[in-house]
């Protein structure tokens, strides 16, 4: 009788009829329980069918009986790696981890579960484990992409010159890497190493022309040189269809409701820049009117600011460890009408979740200064919120997204900022009488060009000094080396030192004037600087994320402080060094025109909001 079923069982598998095999191997079970042969047909055919939970149950009982069976643990481990994978798409990182340590344990000579184990470990956090792992599986097998991966660990854990080390080498060996090109680009902006920056930047400007990969991350290119609209339209379009190919719309209920439901998807509802930006927006929206809900992507933090996030009366829903398709079907469970993505394409956002179509509607607003392009020629978000100097008539065409226009600035801020204090150069170690440029964006921002430009600035005004925001300690060394190759004193080029939110805010008081950067230019920094009455002096181009303090700048009326060519930026920095009562006049324009505008308006802001979403939804009038 047994044997009948598995001559059965072996002919339906010949023909292809897989399922069927499985029905008569387990009644042969059944009927010999302790035949491990047969468990091992079982645990084939659920592997070959592709469900590898189940191959695992048997080929594990086999296991026991044949612990030295080389292809049976192959098999078992094949299936472990495949479902710890699925995990892993899944965002179950830590159950992936437990399942490519199994796979480990039954054979640890495998370069590729060590490789995978890193990867888990990596997308925990865990950056430690993670180059610990990393490194095992390069020691099995010299490989490019492991390489790369060490970079990402070392990168992460702060060792960034070895980190460039790694990413050289990986790129030695693969120089097709445009992925590990595009990290040790960033790393090199980010610490100011800028030896051979130029050859990258060209080198990714090359892949860009020929895209056809989604291996640049559209945040990276925000603060590379010459990188056009149209240039960013292609490199934001090519990441949304890499991460959503295999991607199915959701299914709404279609409910009326008797308020607008808002969502608002985030990873930055901690202490961030967004915080100091929209508070106060969740704070005013209109209850009878709106109903809100927070989604959180980031990582969990005890701050003052991620509680208050969570204390304000909205309901907060930490959608970290949900795959995209479960977060995709809570939002749309909850009937959202609109959802607005306050954080683009930046660390740990969700945004391809406006792939799967969860709201009515989809907007891009404040936290990616971009468009975030098409999928298949389907614009991901359907709108886009912004105001009319930082995308101009001519530039509409290389937003993906329906454009929307705020009446004034489309950046919100705060009504209660830190309130000044009395403040003097002496307080923070200056001479009175020194002049202070400053600039306090990240050091990301902050390109060779530009500190050419405040290098020539410092040239021509003999009793000056550049403040900086302190960063990682390679950056400043570099930057007071270049410097000194520069012939200008490392003592004039200063770092102010992170501190509390409060005393940054008032140290402002003491910038004679703002330098700010380009083609990156400062979003939160340009509102810190206004609101301690400090002028700014930016250079506008044609993208958004090089519009932004101009667009501050226009919404304070105080135009005259944004040119448009480097020569205009240097010559009008130093006319305000060298000229007295155009700096006082300045000042008191940029005083006058933060008391008149609505730029810390938060109440006048939420409501022109609401106007706004009332206005996208189908129906409405």
């Amino acid at each position: 009788m047994n044997n009948d079923y598995i001559t059965k069982a072996q002919s339906k598998e010949k023909k292809g009829d897989l399922e069927g095999a499985l029905i008569d191997y387990q009644k042969a079970l059944e009927n010999d329980p302790t035949n491990n042969a047969i468990q091992i047909e079982i645990g084939n055919l659920y592997a070959m069918l592709g469900l590898f939970d189940k191959a695992i149950e048997y080929f594990r009982l086999a296991f026991l009986a044949y612990p030295d069976d080389i292809n049976l643990r192959d098999g078992l481990c094949f299936c472990l790696c495949e479902i710890g994978n699925q995990f892993y798409d899944n965002r179950n990182f830590y159950l992936a981890e437990n399942n490519f340590l199994e796979a480990i344990k039954l054979n640890p000579s495998k370069s590729e579960y060590l490789f995978n184990l890193g990867n888990a470990c990596y997308a925990q956090g865990k950056y430690n484990a993670a180059l610990e792992h990393y490194n095992k599986s390069l020691e099995l097998n010299y490989d490019s992409e492991t390489l790369s991966c060490i970079g990402n660990s070392l990168r992460s854990i702060g060792k960034f010159s070895e980190a460039m080390k790694f990413y050289t080498a990986a790129l030695n060996e693969n120089p097709d890497l445009i992925h590990t090109e595009i990290e040790l680009t960033h790393l090199k902006q980010n610490v100011c190493d800028w030896n051979n920056i130029n050859k990258h930047f060209q080198n990714i400007k090359n892949h860009i022309s020929n895209i056809n990969s989604g291996s640049i991350s559209p945040f990276t290119v925000l603060s590379m040189p010459n990188v056009s609209c149209e240039e960013q339209l292609k490199v934001s379009s090519s990441w949304a269809k890499k991460y959503a190919h295999k991607i199915q719309k959701v299914k709404r209920n279609n409910n009326k409701n008797s308020k607008i439901k808002v969502g608002y998807l985030s990873s930055d509802f901690r202490l961030h820049p967004l915080y100091f930006l929209i508070i106060d927006i969740f704070k005013y929206h209109n209850k009878d009117e709106f109903n809100i809900t927070l989604y959180y992507s980031g990582t969990n933090e005890d701050s003052a600011a991620h509680n208050h996030f969570q204390s304000l009366g909205h309901d907060f829903i930490n959608i970290s460890e949900l795959s995209d398709q479960e977060a995709a079907k809570l939002i749309a469970s909850n009937d959202t009408d609109i959802l607005v993505d306050l954080s683009g394409f930046t660390k740990n956002s969700r945004s391809i979740l406006a792939a799967y179509r969860p709201a009515i509607k989809h907007i891009n607003w404040l936290g990616f200064p971009s468009t975030m392009g098409f999928i298949n020629s389907v614009p991901l978000y359907d709108h886009i919120l912004v105001d009319h100097y930082l995308v101009p008539d001519t530039n509409i065409l290389h937003y993906a997204e329906n454009i929307i226009y705020f009446p004034s600035c489309y950046q919100p801020n705060i009504e209660n900022r830190t309130k000044l204090l009395s403040v003097n150069k002496k307080d923070f170690g200056f001479v009175e009488d020194t002049f202070i440029y400053a600039s306090f964006s990240q050091s990301i921002k902050i390109t060779e060009s530009q500190f050419n430009l405040w290098l020539r600035i410092l040239k021509n005004t003999p009793n000056s000094i550049l403040w900086l925001l302190e960063s990682n300690k390679e950056c400043m060394n570099n930057l007071k080396a270049y410097a000194k190759n520069k012939d200008i004193e490392s003592s004039r080029i200063c770092f102010a030192k992170k501190t509390k939110i409060e005393d940054h805010i008032n140290r402002h008081q003491i910038i004679d004037l703002y330098l700010d950067t380009f083609p990156y230019n400062s979003h939160t920094s340009a509102s810190d600087a206004i609101w301690a009455h400090c002028p700014v002096l930016t250079k506008s181009g044609n993208t958004f994320s090089s519009r932004v303090a101009g667009s501050i700048l226009s919404e304070v009326g105080c135009s005259e402080l944004i040119v448009d060519s480097d020569e205009a930026y240097i010559n009008e920095a130093i006319k305000y060094a060298s000229d007295k009562e155009s700096l006082k006049l300045i000042k008191e324009k940029i005083i006058k025109g933060k008391a008149k505008s609505n730029l810390f308006r938060p109440k006048v802001f939420t409501r022109n909001l609401e106007e706004i979403y009332s206005r996208v939804l189908p129906g409405s009038t």
